[in-house]
């Protein structure tokens, strides 16, 4: 049976949301083991094949943990010899692979600024470190997989283009509720919360948060609690991640999409998201009165024909099984390095 490693970035819950999906549609034809990292972990520990490993994140430290997951990676593939290496975001595995021999298929929201055409743009020194950053994880891949939450066409050889899966907790059917849902990544977000809870909203946030408003309702990180109150809900505020704004696409939900004003990666979702008509964007730290009010203006206008053009873009766990399926057709081709199974 062919051998799959497939290593999941460990930043936020998209990546792993979107392997679970993957996983489960590539059943037993494969021999696919997990290895996850941070948040990931958090979301893919009770799979049977999963691992927990070294989180490599951007900030101090990660050339130190880079180095150490390459090593400990390449040490890895020696010991089970997988046929092909599949990361979604994780960039020393990638590196790994390549110095082995070992076919790659990367997956990432990144992709999408150099090996797909776009409808905006960032400034040119921020495009240039972000397609830099995105190289780290992907530059020896045989295929890509570019993750996007609006249809966009390939420019590169290879490059194959997939919306996140909506998940299996979210009901489209849901009837629709007065309630704001709410998620930040990065625990940010009191400056939104607070003007929404004046304005009267009712608010309910998920996750840790390093300030709380009166008046907003905050739960416990939940995965699953939180796709069942996204079906229920009729609009989002939340990070300019990639995940969250294709299933509010995908459900017709509005979203205030906030960034960090040194965040070029979710800088570019968010000017992504207001092209894609999915909603607003803004900088976190400057979420005021003006803000709340164009968001508002979002909640009755008609996004029926945004959801159909959403969800008739083919889904990540549809379009990886298949970049998979193309490489694992080829001859397999074995190491030639001396292989342990364990």
């Amino acid at each position: 049976m062919i051998r799959i490693a497939y290593f999941v970035h460990g930043r936020g819950k998209g990546h792993a949301i979107r392997t679970r999906a993957v996983i489960a549609a590539l059943g037993k034809r494969y021999e696919a083991r997990l290895f996850g990292a941070g948040e990931a972990w958090d979301v893919l520990q009770d799979l049977p094949s999963a691992e927990p490993i070294l989180p490599c994140m951007p900030g101090k430290g990660m050339l130190a943990a880079f180095a150490l997951r390459f090593r400990g990676d390449r040490e890895r593939f020696r010991r089970w010899a997988p046929d092909l290496v599949v990361s979604d975001g994780d960039g020393p595995s990638v590196n790994a692979a390549r110095s082995l021999g070992i076919p790659v298929v990367a997956v990432g929201h990144g992709l999408i600024l150099h090996h797909t055409h776009l409808p905006a743009a960032l400034p040119i020194h921020r495009h240039l470190r972000e397609v830099v950053n995105a190289a780290s994880s992907s530059w020896p891949a045989c295929r890509r997989v570019a993750i996007h939450f609006a249809p966009v066409e390939p420019r590169t050889k290879g490059t194959l283009v997939a919306r996140p899966d909506l998940r299996s907790e979210v009901n489209p059917l849901s009837t629709r509720e007065d309630f704001i849902l709410a998620y930040f990544r990065d625990g940010n977000g009191a400056m939104a919360l607070e003007q929404l809870a004046r304005r009267g909203h009712r608010v309910l946030l998920f996750g840790q948060a390093r300030r709380v408003p009166p008046g907003v309702e905050v739960h416990a990180p939940d995965v699953s609690l939180f796709a069942e109150a996204l079906g229920r809900c009729h609009a989002v505020v939340g990070s300019a991640g990639n995940h969250l704004p294709a299933e509010c696409a995908m459900l017709g939900i509005p979203m205030l999409a906030l960034h960090r004003e040194n965040d070029a990666e979710h800088e570019m979702n968010g000017r992504l998201i207001e092209a894609a008509g999915i909603g607003i964007t803004a900088v976190v730290d400057r979420c005021a009165a003006e803000t709340i009010q164009r968001f508002e203006a979002e909640f009755d206008k008609p996004r029926d024909q945004l959801a159909a053009r959403t969800r008739a873009m083919p889904p990540a766990s549809e379009v990886i099984p298949r970049a998979i399926d193309e490489l694992c057709h080829r001859p397999v081709r074995r190491p030639s390095w001396k292989t342990q199974t364990v």
